[in-house]
């Protein structure tokens, strides 16, 4: 048996320089302005930016600044009121208005969906001639189930609206369409 030695192949690519390693990408901060800081512990305040995303910046008991998103990851409701404010509890967690959700607005946990529920944003402090003003660095990488309604993202209600809407179209039975719009819903009341 006669044994042949492997030669070594070609490669297209000896000879060149290898590809540019893409620097990573740093931190992008977004300035909340003094006047839209809050102003007493255990409350935050939201703002919408121009790309439709809606922030949320709190003060802890503590004094420090803390940076979430604004709408829960359970089905996107907004975390504030009307005014565009909320509280912080005074184990640091927030509760959402619309279903009682509650998430640790350090580090976006919570009991039912784990680590990654939330998206929350690292800040940094810095004084101004106008007074304090709060960095928010939106750069955070991952992917958390608050995404999926922050950034422009229909809520909860305007999906279900639009739902029914694509329900009507396919289905003539009225019986049939209440069914199929509220399944997702009776899952949900039966797992609480």
């Amino acid at each position: 048996m006669q044994f042949v030695t492997p030669t070594k192949a070609v490669d297209p690519l000896d000879g060149l320089p290898p590809p540019p390693r893409s620097p990573r990408p740093g931190p992008k901060w977004l300035a909340w302005p003094p006047s839209k800081l809050p102003q007493r512990p255990n409350t935050f305040t939201a703002l919408k930016g121009n790309s439709g995303l809606v922030i949320c910046v709190g003060l802890n008991k503590d004094g420090t600044y803390v940076a979430f998103d604004g709408h829960c990851y359970h089905m996107g409701e907004p975390l504030f009121d009307g005014c565009g404010t909320g509280d912080i509890e005074d184990d640091g967690s927030i509760r959402c208005p619309a279903h009682g959700r509650r998430v640790h607005s350090e580090t976006g946990a919570c009991a039912e969906r784990g680590p990654f529920a939330q998206r929350t944003y690292r800040t940094r402090v810095r004084q101004t001639a106008e007074g304090v003003v709060v960095d928010v660095d939106v750069s955070r990488p991952g992917s958390f189930a608050s995404d999926a309604y922050n950034g422009g993202c229909p809520s909860s209600v305007e999906r279900r609206r639009r739902a029914c809407a694509a329900i009507d179209r396919v289905t003539p039975d009225r019986h049939v369409r209440r069914r199929l719009a509220y399944d997702d819903d009776d899952e949900e009341m039966a797992a609480s």
